[in-house]
């Protein structure tokens, strides 16, 4: 069965950035605050090694990624109350991690060992990691996400509060008669 593509939708408008440079340091400011926010997060659900964070933050994306480009896969797939066993995951290898994340190899490798002793990821072949199915779903990572989420909507609403960023309505074009 061929494969079905991620179809968009045609949204009604888009959000673009200011036309007045003025609001460069604005959004600096703005997105600053937003990523110290973010990084508190990280750091809590791995204990302040935000390496650590990136590695499995690398591993859960790469498993997923393909998948959610698939329509019925996303359908299935787009909140967090389906649980994507490993089978339905792509594997990562420690070079691609590394690759990815520009931190050395030999550290990813560390920090891969430090995930599957936490249970974090587990392995799809040799040598080859998953996000361990459900690990998601656990109340602290959901509560984080939840957060996550809330300050991601807070930063969007702050750079259109402020000007640095405004709604542009699509433009809809008429059919030409036949």
């Amino acid at each position: 069965m061929p494969r079905r593509r991620a179809t968009a939708i045609a949204p009604e408008g888009r959000i673009v950035l200011a036309d007045n440079s003025a609001v460069s340091r604005l959004f600096i400011l703005l997105i600053g605050n937003y990523l110290h926010r973010i990084e508190r997060e990280r750091r809590g659900l791995y204990g302040g090694d935000l390496d650590l964070a990136l590695v499995s933050e690398i591993i859960g994306t790469a498993a997923i990624e393909p998948g959610m480009r698939d329509a019925a896969f996303r359908a299935k797939h787009h909140t967090f109350e389906s649980v994507i066993g490993i089978e339905g995951q792509r594997a990562v290898n420690a070079t691609s991690i590394a690759s990815t994340s520009g931190i050395p190899r030999e550290t990813v490798r560390r920090k891969l060992k430090r995930l599957l002793e936490l249970g974090e990821i587990v392995e799809k072949g040799r040598a080859h990691y998953v996000t361990k199915p459900g690990i998601v779903q656990r109340q602290q990572k959901q509560e984080a996400f939840a957060r996550g989420i809330q300050q991601t909507v807070q930063f969007m609403n702050e750079c259109l509060e402020n000007g640095v960023v405004r709604w542009v309505p699509a433009t809809k074009t008429k059919r030409a008669s036949k």
